[in-house]
């Protein structure tokens, strides 16, 4: 039992936070209902070199502007779709009001992630909370705070595993919490309905130990489409 639970914190330290991208690196100051279809992608080192495609769907509620969408995201550097990451994003201004200015917006991230390997197939389900706030108008510069938490993790484990590890290895839901906090930045400038952006940061596991690459840095572009 203790070599199967070395497995599974083992590999939520590595599959966890392997695909971190974050898809609210928006011009918040442009946004706008007229043109609420919001198309993203990301690529950058983030644990790996991933690539992240998302979608935002822009709402104004009581003078705040709120987004709601999803994304996924996958290392691309060695392409394998048993590695990604899938996600819900509901986020929401906590000030009033549109257009140029300062701004502070609240993201909740419902998360799915899997990874495959020769010891078992893992699916771990958790959540992104992240605070971003910062000065925007056609550029914009805002800090980030969150955290990236893998509440639980179901594992599949493989023959080989059994047959050269533990034989009664138990199929399951494990309660494992991993994870990882961060704390960054993000910029971009835009250029009428399409925003270029650079975001970059440091990420520490729950413990707050420097974790094997000890920064991300991601460029993407944002493009807002009519309805």
């Amino acid at each position: 039992m203790r070599r199967l639970v070395t497995l599974v914190l083992a590999a939520l330290a590595l599959a966890a936070p392997a695909v971190e991208v974050s898809a609210e690196e928006i011009n918040f100051a442009t946004l706008t209902a007229e043109r609420p279809n919001v198309v993203e992608a990301r690529t950058g080192l983030d644990h790996a070199f991933v690539l992240e495609l998302g979608y935002r769907r822009v709402v104004e509620w009581r003078g705040r502007q709120l987004l709601f969408g999803g994304d996924w995201a996958f290392p691309w550097a060695s392409p394998d779709f048993g590695d990604f990451r899938v996600r819900a994003t509901a986020s929401a201004s906590l000030l009033r009001g549109s257009g140029s200015g300062w701004k502070l917006v609240a993201s909740l991230s419902p998360t799915l992630r899997a990874t495959q390997n020769a010891a078992a197939d893992m699916h771990a389900l958790g959540a992104d909370v992240r605070l971003t706030g910062g000065y925007y108008r056609r550029w914009w510069c805002a800090g980030e705070v969150g955290l990236d938490w893998a509440a639980t993790t179901h594992v599949s484990h493989s023959g080989a595993y059994r047959e050269t590890v533990y034989a009664d290895a138990r199929d399951g839901w494990y309660t494992s919490p991993g994870g990882t906090f961060y704390a960054g930045g993000n910029a971009g400038v835009s250029i009428k309905s399409v925003d270029v952006m650079l975001r970059v940061g440091h990420p520490r596991g729950l413990d707050l130990a420097q974790q094997t690459v000890p920064f991300f840095v991601l460029v993407g572009v944002n493009v807002a489409l009519p309805r």
